[in-house]
């Protein structure tokens, strides 16, 4: 499983390289119906890739057509035997309906029912308090549960040596410079690495975020993080509002929180 994590972040930097080969398969997924959408692995993970936001307040129906809450949908996806397929959308929600999985790529099992796992565990966060913290960033500013209580905070979780988080940069800086000026809103980076690792690092990369180093035991112990790049967003109250993979998901609550 952990080998099929890996191949994951390996190949979805080079899936969002790539806007034209990932059109082409979700035009012709759409065209060539539910049927046809697990034939083979990159066709499986470049339609759910473009198409399924599982994080996101979508319709969720089941193989029979009746429509069943988000909880119930990704618990349905964890048993591997179903895959989601999206048939339109509703008063700007999309809908998904599952199907029956018919397949003998055991690795397309394997990711739906890892990614399904890593949904519901994203799902059962939302709302909790933020655990507490205490540290401070590169530029010697302290963060805590009590100091930043009244602003939204937007958190990125990451390392150096992951292609992805690290190919997010320039949209992550976008995001930020969006709401310069804004003194509601705070964009903190929690880093694996050690201080001196990051300031070497960032010298060759801009990155807008505040970063604090050293924050692995934290983001796998406290905050139970499996993938990276997550994005997680914290209101003024200091609950958990959202925890996110793509930045792209959270952008809608950041502004409805706004």
């Amino acid at each position: 499983m952990q080998k099929l994590l890996f191949l994951l972040l390996l190949i979805m930097p080079f899936l969002n390289n790539s806007c034209t080969q990932g059109t082409s398969q979700a035009d012709q997924a759409k065209a060539d119906g539910w049927r046809h959408v697990t034939d083979d692995f990159m066709k499986w993970y470049s339609y759910t890739y473009n198409n399924i936001r599982l994080s996101q307040d979508f319709i969720g129906m089941d193989t029979d057509g009746a429509v069943i809450d988000k909880p119930a949908f990704i618990s349905k996806l964890m048993t591997g035997t179903v895959f989601a397929y999206k048939t339109g959308t509703k008063q700007g929600r999309d809908i998904y309906q599952l199907y029956t999985l018919h397949t003998q790529d055991e690795s397309i099992k394997a990711v739906i029912q890892q990614s399904a796992a890593t949904e519901m565990e994203h799902y059962k966060m939302e709302g909790r308090p933020m655990p507490a913290f205490s540290f401070n960033d590169l530029d010697g500013n302290h963060y805590s549960n009590e100091s930043v209580k009244g602003k939204l905070l937007v958190i990125k979780c990451w390392f150096i040596h992951c292609v992805a988080c690290v190919k997010e940069f320039p949209e992550l800086n976008q995001l930020v410079n969006r709401y310069k000026g804004n003194n509601q809103v705070l964009f903190v980076s929690l880093a694996f690495d050690k201080k001196d690792a990051l300031e070497k690092f960032l010298k060759t990369k801009e990155f807008s975020y505040a970063v604090v180093p050293d924050m692995k035991a934290f983001m796998n112990e406290d905050l139970s993080i499996k993938m990276y790049p997550t994005h997680l967003l914290i209101d003024r109250s200091g609950n958990i509002v959202k925890v996110v993979n793509r930045i792209g998901d959270l952008v809608p609550f950041i502004e409805k929180a706004l």
